[in-house]
């Protein structure tokens, strides 16, 4: 047997507001959603993934066609191979408030 290799990924781990507030599945299929304040996090996310050089993230909230119960199904039940996997997990916290990032990660000295 063949195991695909996956790319490198991020995931988003969050805390979001109100559920009107969240872009859905349905909303990025159908390109709407952009006005939503969840929409705003998810560029910014996804500007942040390409400055660390990872071409894809994961967000469950609108990642998962939750119309399908078959995906959602599937899709809880690989959640946490989902995370195992992943590269790096960034995490939104709207209850915690910072002036300046310190990054932890080593200098690259090349």
């Amino acid at each position: 047997m063949q195991f695909l290799k996956l790319p490198l990924y991020v995931t988003l781990s969050h805390t979001w507001g109100a559920d009107s507030d969240e872009v859905t599945f349905d909303d990025l299929t159908n390109g709407t959603g952009k006005e939503k304040p969840g929409y705003e996090k998810i560029r910014f996310y996804g500007e942040q993934a390409a400055l660390d050089n990872l071409e894809y993230f994961w967000i469950d909230t609108c990642c998962i066609n939750k119309a399908n119960n078959a995906e959602l199904s599937q899709a809880i039940n690989s959640m946490f191979r989902r995370y195992r996997n992943v590269t790096r997990c960034y995490v939104y916290m709207l209850d915690v408030s910072t002036t300046s990032f310190t990054s932890n990660r080593p200098e690259n000295n090349s």
